[in-house]
């Protein structure tokens, strides 16, 4: 089963884009507290699209405290200099609550 839930604070405002096939997208990274030290974060890269793309860029901004649900996806590519492959792994979100907002509850899709 590959399910994954975040819990932490966006690091940056999300922008929303459209697709070459006309899907909205955004790109946003979530920093997620470690368990066994409060002062480090582990930076997770997250994708999600359509509605709840557009849901996010309208009601997230840079700071604010999110859930996200989603999978990791896993991709490789092969760096043109190195030919070294690498790894990018990024979690497709299918579910967000927006925490500590009376007005924005949670958006699913």
């Amino acid at each position: 089963m590959n399910d994954i839930n975040l819990l932490g604070r966006l690091t940056n405002t999300p922008e929303l884009k459209k697709s070459a096939n006309g899907r909205n997208y955004t790109w946003f990274t979530v920093a997620v507290p470690r368990q066994d030290n409060r002062k480090e974060a582990d930076y997770i890269r997250c994708l999600a699209f359509d509605k709840l793309a557009s849901a996010i860029y309208k009601h997230c901004d840079k700071g604010r405290q999110v859930l996200c649900q989603g999978r990791l996806q896993v991709s490789k590519s092969i760096d043109e200099v190195t030919k070294q492959v690498k790894y990018h792994h990024t979690v497709v979100v299918s579910n967000t609550h927006f925490l500590h907002d009376p007005n924005v509850s949670s958006t699913s899709i």
